[in-house]
């Protein structure tokens, strides 16, 4: 039962903490710099770069869970006639989800994620209903040199805030996949799509909480992205660093209850923006 379904039973919520906060800027190497771009044997020596960018949400009877509860608790907050402090209509859409990107080349690696939930003002009573939305996240970034990562939004207002590069930030070689042969367990292949101008491979089976259909980019297996990968495309339950190993293009629930993902943006080949994978220092868009 999430936190903000037993308001709706008992009109209670725990507290939460302030949002992002700022936090000193970083700005990384260029991409590839000290690299050493020897590959080992089997190695792709080049590959295109990538920018995916996409949004993955919690669905129950199709519709957002997160802001299914929230209009639920409202109407409930509503009728006992206490103070109330609505989230505004563009806090209302990021309710809910989670917004995954990544850039990657063969000197580049970095991921952000950005998680947006429900909560109460700073010093809000728990038995309140003064909604704010909170934010959270993950930013890292490698390019062969140095590597850094830091924790965004009430995590980083947690810390010191201040986060150095150190040195690393090993890119992982790429290999080649031999032609797919049997489908993955407990999946069927419906045949293929396109997602965001992409190719991918439809699969059907089963995620963690019933019946889904995805679609995986079917375009890099000459450079080790698996198409044959099905299963749960939404973390917590898969990592978003397995989106380096296979890209899960679009995903929906069958029945209703489950993980959706949609695709904002995914290209390949194109130069990638610097100030689009930058050091994020405390925003949350």
């Amino acid at each position: 039962m999430t936190p903000v379904l037993a308001l709706v039973l008992a009109i209670g919520l725990a507290a939460c903490t302030d949002g992002p906060a700022a936090e000193a800027e970083y700005t990384p190497p260029a991409p590839g710099a000290g690299l050493d771009l020897s590959a080992p044997d089997g190695a792709v020596e080049d590959w295109p770069a990538i920018h995916l960018d996409q949004v993955q949400e919690r669905m129950v009877d199709g519709e957002n869970a997160a802001r299914r509860d929230y209009h639920l608790a409202l109407d409930r907050c509503r009728e006992t006639g206490w103070p109330v402090r609505e989230l505004e209509v563009a806090e209302l859409e990021r309710l809910g989800t989670t917004r995954l990107r990544m850039w990657i080349s063969p000197g580049l690696e970095v991921i952000r994620d950005d998680h947006w939930t429900l909560g109460l003002e700073d010093g809000a009573p728990v038995d309140s209903c003064l909604f704010q939305l909170e934010y959270s996240g993950r930013y890292s970034h490698a390019n062969g040199s140095t590597e850094m990562s830091r924790e965004l939004g009430t995590a980083a207002s947690a810390g010191s805030g201040v986060v150095e590069p150190v040195p690393g930030g090993e890119i992982l070689p790429r290999f080649p996949l031999d032609p797919a042969a049997d489908a993955p367990a407990g999946f069927t292949a419906i045949g293929t799509s396109q997602v965001a101008g992409a190719s991918c491979r439809a699969w059907r089976g089963r995620g963690i909480e019933g019946g889904i259909e995805q679609c995986l980019w079917s375009g890099g297996r000459a450079f080790g992205f698996d198409d044959r990968d099905a299963g749960e495309g939404c973390s917590p339950t898969r990592p978003v660093e397995a989106s380096l190993d296979a890209i899960v293009l679009s995903q929906e629930p069958l029945d209703g209850k489950g993980c959706r993902i949609r695709t904002l943006a995914f290209t390949v080949g194109e130069a990638l923006d610097p100030d689009a994978y930058a050091d994020p220092d405390g925003d949350d868009a």
